[in-house]
């Protein structure tokens, strides 16, 4: 028992550095490109590489000589892998050439989080806004104040059906109009002028840049595992951005409650007879000292009278 206590810390230790050596390798020797991706490596892959290289989960598609990635339900192009920053640069498949259509799939959800245990959502939280696409039975725009930022995508209109595209900064309050329902979401970089006057020529530019995305392979294992994963309290500043998985905390067992209060009794038990021992000690180096100052004392009276009777 004591044996398979030792070794199993040992296992886990090496079984982290062979990990740690096997995704090296793999971003040393397994590299590829597509169109204008030339840096497709650890964790990334395309479709087709070697088995060994890259993570399954982190697959992307190369058509027509463009890197596509595929979060359902939607698709987007790869337009830059920053390993630094743990950030791709995505654009919707729909929205890349200025044409006028819906996104191919919603990214996030109404409340703007992407549902995907790879990917951690749009990072860049200083500078996020999406735009939410919004089918309504009525011209809302005409009956309701409160519709303002709804900026209708009149190529879209079918048979009394309009499309607004609808520019929700990070800190905006989300209220969908009656007779609306939400289409999909789609993150973009905040642009100021964008989200106070939206024009849909300018929304159409601001979707064509597209907007970036974070991966934390660490992140995905923690989730998978049933944990939270978060931004670390001090990780806001840093390149990559940390995160960081919950703690595990377990209830004591009926033994270990038991162990932990009879090790509490016995420490306070050898505390108290320390304390015994010490006031002990304490009390008999004072008496031993009374009394040696009450000797000396009783010498010197006895010296003294001896010292009187010679004289007299």
């Amino acid at each position: 028992m004591r044996e398979s206590t030792i070794l199993f810390p040992v296992l886990i230790f090496l079984a982290s550095i062979f990990l740690a050596q096997a995704r090296n390798l793999n971003e040393v020797d397994c590299s590829s490109s597509c169109g204008d991706i030339h840096n497709i490596k650890y964790p990334f892959r395309l479709r087709g590489d070697p088995s060994g290289c890259g993570d399954p989960d982190y697959e992307f598609s190369c058509v027509n000589n463009k890197t596509i990635l595929e979060i359902f339900p939607g698709k987007y192009y790869v337009k830059n892998i920053s390993y630094t920053d743990n950030l791709l640069r995505l654009v919707d498949v729909n929205l890349a050439n200025g044409s006028c259509s819906l996104p191919s799939g919603s990214l996030q959800n109404v409340d703007g989080f992407v549902q995907d245990v790879r990917y951690k959502g749009h990072v860049n939280y200083t500078t996020e806004s999406r735009i939410r696409f919004i089918k309504c039975s009525r011209n809302v725009t005409l009956e309701n104040q409160k519709a303002y930022n709804y900026t209708e995508v009149s190529c879209l209109r079918r048979n009394g059906t309009f499309i607004y595209a609808v520019v929700d900064g990070m800190y905006s309050n989300y209220n969908i109009q009656p007779s609306c329902s939400l289409v999909s979401v789609t993150p973009v970089d905040y642009h100021d002028d964008v989200y106070k006057s939206p024009s849909y020529e300018a929304i159409v530019k601001v979707l064509q840049a597209g907007f970036d995305l974070g991966w934390s392979v660490e992140c995905r294992d923690c989730s998978l595992a049933g944990k939270n994963c978060g931004i670390g309290a001090k990780a806001w500043d840093t390149r990559p951005i940390i995160f960081q998985c919950e703690k595990d905390y377990k209830e004591l067992t009926e033994s270990e409650a038991r162990l932990i209060v009879v090790g509490i009794c016995l420490a306070a038990v050898i505390g108290l007879v320390l304390i015994v021992v010490v006031l002990v000690f304490v009390i008999r180096k004072y008496k031993k000292r009374k009394q040696l100052e009450k000797n000396m004392q009783n010498q010197q009276s006895s010296a003294l009278s001896n010292s009187n009777s010679r004289t007299s």
